[in-house]
């Protein structure tokens, strides 16, 4: 169970992850960056699978997974793959050719049924593609600003969310748009607890908020662990990646520096440096 957001604002891309949970299962690792195979990722770590359900990487690439509860799971007990490793081997992608790539490669018979969601770089939409245990089925052009699912009236539940974020969006401003979506996946009402955005019930709650904002130049992933309701007044951890940008008109060789923590381009002026923790 989870609520995915989004939103481009001319080159840019706020993207809002509420990551549903079982209470009973351990609190993920935030954010860290993961420098492997000469991509720089950041994403949170479930303790319990070793993967991840956000990934986002140097390329300015972002890929989400949320489980489809629309289809069963034909993977017979204790044989299915985790989801999340799937997810941080797509962190590593290089654009949408990567991840379609990579998925290419797969045995998909271990997994469960899932929705993933990549948003490229070049600010042309997010690519969706759902695997129902059978079929994985790749959509371009999505038109809509959200995708959520849920295990309590898996057909009802998402649609409900999809409302309250598509009616915050249309009436606000553009100026107001992002506050407004934090703003609603932090917030319970107006909906019982059970199908809100920020959802709590017996044994399940929304156990983390991230946003990650991609813009020229500039990758930030914000993340704060436990119920968004509760961790408005707590600073998030924040982490950051330079990401290739267009502030030069040549083009420019990236380079990797062992002291620090991203790849950044040589002579960029967008390059501010890495921050990895929690924000003052």
């Amino acid at each position: 169970m989870c609520t995915l957001s989004w939103l481009y604002t001319g080159d840019e891309l706020d993207l809002f992850f509420n990551r549903d949970e079982s209470l009973e299962r351990l609190e993920a690792q935030p954010p860290a960056i993961d420098d492997d195979g000469g991509v720089s990722t950041l994403m949170p770590i479930d303790p319990v699978g070793g993967g991840t359900w956000l990934a986002a990487n140097d390329r300015g690439l972002v890929v989400a997974l949320l489980n489809n509860y629309h289809h069963p799971s034909r993977v017979p007990p204790g044989q299915a793959v985790s989801r999340g490793l799937l997810v941080k081997r797509l962190g590593k992608a290089d654009g949408i050719a990567g991840v379609r790539k990579i998925l290419s490669g797969e045995i998909m018979d271990r997994y469960p049924p899932f929705f993933l969601m990549a948003f490229p770089g070049e600010y042309t939409g997010p690519v969706k593609w759902e695997w129902d245990g059978e079929t994985l089925k790749e959509t371009w052009h999505l038109t809509g600003p959200a995708l959520s699912t849920s295990s309590l009236m898996p057909s009802l539940v998402p649609l409900l969310r999809y409302y309250l974020i598509n009616r915050a969006l249309n009436r606000c401003s553009v100026e107001q748009s992002v506050p407004r979506l934090l703003s609603l996946h932090r917030n319970c009402r107006p909906w019982p607890s059970s199908v809100a955005v920020a959802m709590k019930r017996k044994g399940r709650a929304t156990v983390s908020l991230s946003h990650v904002r991609v813009a020229p130049g500039r990758l930030t992933f914000r993340y704060w662990p436990g119920h968004p309701s509760e961790s408005t007044s707590r600073n998030p951890f924040e982490s950051h990646l330079d990401l290739p940008c267009s502030c030069s008109s040549e083009k420019e060789s990236m380079v990797s520096d062992p002291s620090s923590v991203t790849n950044a381009r040589q002579g960029c002026p967008c390059s501010n440096g890495p921050i990895v923790g929690p924000s003052p």
